[in-house]
């Protein structure tokens, strides 16, 4: 049996190939409920990639296309941008037969508390969607704070900090304050302030911010790196995550998140990993085709799991939330999952 609760991805195991729910499941994005998004075309498939057009895990996830050819089962498939939690509360109230045709790229955070119906009002699923299931592990990304302007020894100097972070709703913003607040028990010490990536670089310059709050370390195509340029942020100036603050996170919310060292000369980060998630009624051919093509390919694509094994990673993975589709792959491969 698999047990990934406290699982360590390391830098050497990710570079070695680099629900029984209503359909109301209904959507609330922003305060407002959303109505159903359906295929504008027959036999199309949607995957939902949860970063900005211009960020790289967008590009990441855009390396899924590849798997869609005139000898597929995937004859048509678009990766448009749509934030989480929209991505996932906009296509829950739809009808199965259109439902089966969404697949959404989920995050450790969002799948857990997507299937819990949980989060906070501004970042929450108003219902389960226990009908939502994990299919394959895309790639980790390295999440935590930035601290410029002198050595960075632990949480306790962002007391009286400014800190750039998204503003809400975001999935980042909501790593943010569940790692200051019950990671670190500083949240109210720290001054947040709402600010996209574009505008870090020029606020800093002009000494409105002490530090920024982001997906640190992203794959790319030699390994992985600072997703910031180095004249703005440098891993020694990352602020180091123990395990103490790992179980302080796991211990007060309803989902698992584990460490991650992806980066040479960083400290410890929490992983944001990514994932490929579809409801139960997606087309088991295409589940199959897709799940194939993660195994072939994966080695070569920047980030991606290396082998079957790696597909599976995910913290605190049971195997009620493993798609059956999926879940049939990994067997074939030895690979079980904790019940």
């Amino acid at each position: 049996m698999r047990d990934d609760t406290q699982v360590l991805l390391t830098r050497r195991s990710l570079l070695a190939g680099c629900a029984a729910v209503s359909f109301g499941c209904a959507a609330v994005a922003r305060g407002e409920e959303a109505g159903p998004m359906t295929s504008d075309k027959a036999g199309k498939l949607t995957i939902y990639s949860p970063a900005p057009p211009a960020n790289p895990m967008h590009k990441l996830n855009l390396l899924l296309a590849d798997v869609a050819d005139e000898r597929s089962p995937l004859p048509v498939l678009d990766i448009p941008p749509l934030a989480l939690p929209q991505s996932i509360t906009g296509i829950a109230s739809n009808a199965s037969h259109d439902r089966a045709a969404f697949w959404p790229i989920v995050t450790t955070v969002d799948f857990a508390l997507a299937r819990a119906g949980a989060g906070p009002d501004w970042h929450g699923y108003p219902r389960p969607c226990p009908d939502l299931k994990f299919v394959s592990r895309l790639y980790d990304v390295g999440f935590g704070i930035a601290l410029w302007n002198g050595p960075v020894r632990g949480p306790d100097d962002l007391r009286g900090k400014r800190i750039a972070a998204p503003p809400r709703p975001s999935a980042v913003r909501l790593m943010t304050e569940v790692l200051l607040r019950d990671g670190w028990n500083i949240l109210d010490e720290v001054t947040l302030v709402d600010m996209v990536p574009p505008a870090i670089a020029a606020a800093k310059a002009a000494g409105e911010i002490d530090g920024t709050s982001w997906n640190l370390v992203v794959p790319n195509a030699t390994g992985y790196a600072a997703i910031l340029p180095a004249d703005l942020v440098a891993p020694e100036q990352f602020v180091p995550v123990d395990e103490a603050a790992l179980a302080r996170i796991n211990g007060a919310n309803q989902f698992t998140l584990a460490h991650t060292d992806l980066l040479d000369g960083a400290p410890p980060l929490l992983s944001f990993a990514q994932a490929l998630a579809a409801w139960d009624e997606a087309d088991p051919a295409q589940l199959t085709e897709m799940l194939t093509y993660i195994e072939a390919k994966g080695g070569a694509l920047p980030g991606y799991p290396g082998s079957v094994e790696d597909m599976a990673i995910w913290p605190g993975l049971k195997s009620e939330a493993v798609h059956p589709v999926a879940r049939s792959f990994f067997a074939a491969h030895g690979i079980d999952f904790q019940s």
